[in-house]
């Protein structure tokens, strides 16, 4: 399995925590971090692309997907906050080769919170270089 999580996660964190510093990064879903913003970073699907597989059935190349999830809970300007913070975050899954597939924003406990989701998918070769699917 071609496995560049921790590069993803890295990618992400390097992206957001000079305009965030005191952002919480997860590597799974956590609607009640303990401190915001938090955004957590999980890979979805990790699929051989058995396309480009060798004979000996080795694999080349996957096609992942990452979900993102980006938790604020500011009294005043939570949304805006989200939204600079997935700004951040798009700017660099896109200019690194990946297609923004989902975007979700939505409130959360009674509107304490603000939560937007954002799914990215793209090819991923053996030697971690990514291709747009």
């Amino acid at each position: 399995m071609i496995d560049i999580e921790n590069e993803i996660i890295t990618l992400i964190y390097n992206a957001v925590q000079p305009s965030y510093p005191t952002a919480k990064f997860e590597s799974v879903l956590n609607l009640s971090p303990s401190s915001f913003p938090c955004i957590c970073v999980e890979e979805l699907d990790n699929l051989n692309r058995t396309s480009t597989s060798d004979s000996g059935s080795n694999e080349r190349h996957a096609n992942v997907t990452y979900e993102i999830n980006i938790l604020t809970n500011d009294v005043s300007g939570k949304k805006a906050a989200a939204k600079n913070i997935r700004e951040l975050i798009d700017n660099t899954m896109l200019a690194h080769g990946f297609d923004r597939i989902t975007n979700i924003p939505s409130g959360l406990d009674n509107g304490t919170k603000y939560r937007i989701l954002v799914r990215y998918e793209a090819t991923v070769s053996q030697n971690h270089t990514i291709y747009r699917r």
